[in-house]
């Protein structure tokens, strides 16, 4: 059995109704993770680079791009921007910021598309009587919108009972410290059995927090340096 199916049993063999005085046991609970875990941004970095090289008339990047891949990208620009043969540090610099400019924003996560099983993973388990947390470093300020857009429009539950959508206050804000933070409001919808996350720091806070939970890393692309991972999380490439 996979972890993944292991978590699904897991979701299916508790029971669905809310905490309370006829049903003492709390509903089931997932946490996802967005950017690497649930979606790949790849195709928003691709999409982002071609507009910017148009825009400033980077003929070679832009030929570059049409053959470059736009799926599972480094998580750092500037390896990107190297495979693409782009080391001059002022047109990096012009991508960055162009780029920054962009990825933290509504519109272009629309260009995101779901890892390989998420879809069906978050609607079985939600199906099954789970609650679904999207926990994610985006931001509400710039992202929120965007985040229930891209959610809704590839099928993913949102917008429902047993769905939460918890992101940062505010941008500049570090992604782990948030995260932590909200561990009492997730305790508040009912028992975690599964998390997922592609942030090595992110898999071991949850480990600590819910060690009796099943807790998934998803090797996809992560911020450089990692810290080692708990020997108890279960590493996967993708969601089947």
């Amino acid at each position: 059995m996979s972890v993944v199916s292991d978590i699904v049993a897991r979701v299916r063999s508790m029971p669905s109704g809310q905490a309370g005085p006829g049903n003492p046991t709390p509903r089931p609970v997932l946490v996802f993770d967005l950017d690497g875990t649930l979606f790949d941004n790849g195709p928003r970095t691709w999409r982002i680079l071609v507009d910017f090289a148009e825009r400033h008339g980077h003929h070679a990047l832009r030929s570059a791009l049409d053959t470059a891949p736009r799926q599972r990208l480094p998580y750092m620009l500037t390896e990107t921007l190297a495979r693409l043969s782009v080391t001059d540090a002022a047109v990096v610099e012009s991508a960055a910021a162009y780029w920054k400019s962009r990825f933290f924003s509504d519109d272009d996560q629309q260009h995101d598309v779901p890892i390989q099983g998420a879809l069906a993973l978050a609607q079985c388990c939600y199906d099954a009587g789970a609650t679904v947390v999207y926990l994610s470093g985006r931001d509400v300020p710039n992202m929120l919108i965007g985040v229930c857009q891209s959610l809704r429009a590839h099928g993913f539950p949102v917008g429902l009972a047993r769905t939460a959508v918890v992101l940062k206050p505010n941008f500049h804000d570090d992604d782990l410290a948030f995260k932590k933070s909200a561990f009492d409001f997730i305790d508040t919808l009912g028992t975690v059995v599964g998390t997922f996350d592609n942030e090595p720091a992110n898999s071991n806070a949850f480990q600590e927090r819910w060690p009796t939970a099943v807790h998934v890393f998803v090797n996809t692309q992560h911020a450089p340096n990692p810290p080692p991972l708990h020997p108890a999380i279960v590493a996967v490439d993708d969601l089947t």
